[in-house]
């Protein structure tokens, strides 16, 4: 009897410890956001700048619909790609891109990406931008992007400050 006691209590402590592990492996579901925003500047004033960042979905899938911010004109998404014939760079307005629930999708150089017509003077001289990324599921996630030129310095109007 003492012998199927020890077992009976052993089997219930590893059945705890199993149930607690299976409770922790829960923890909170993922949240959708987005990170590591930086606006390139163009150095031409009258082009478009790019914006570029990375999403991460939240538990279910949904679509990304626009990037907005109250220091622009106006943002478009697009997607660069090279015909693999030709070898000449494309680029197509995306009107709403998918973020697959628990995956990362990055808006980089060469791919994905977001324009922004007439960025202020406030924001270069800051060197950072309010962005706003409006999702289907009604999620808004405000970011502040760093603000740099093409090279990667911070813009000439904050260099003079």
């Amino acid at each position: 009897m003492g012998d199927n006691l020890g077992q009976y209590r052993k089997l219930l402590g590893i059945i705890a410890a199993a149930a607690f592990l299976a409770l922790g492996a829960c923890g909170d579901p993922p949240k959708l956001r987005v990170d590591r925003a930086v606006l390139v500047l163009s150095p031409v004033d009258s082009n478009p700048s790019a914006l570029y960042f990375n999403v991460h979905g939240g538990p279910r899938d949904v679509r990304l619909l626009r990037v907005v911010s109250p220091s622009i004109i106006r943002s478009e998404m697009h997607e660069s790609s090279k015909d693999t014939k030709s070898g000449v760079m494309t680029m197509t307005p995306l009107g709403q891109i998918t973020i697959p629930a628990r995956r990362k999708v990055e808006f980089k150089r060469g791919g994905k990406h977001v324009m922004m017509w007439g960025v202020n003077l406030r924001a270069r001289r800051l060197g950072e931008i309010e962005t706003e990324y409006i999702f289907s599921n009604g999620d808004r996630v405000l970011v502040n992007a760093v603000v740099q030129e093409a090279d990667g310095t911070v813009p000439d109007e904050r260099k003079a400050l």
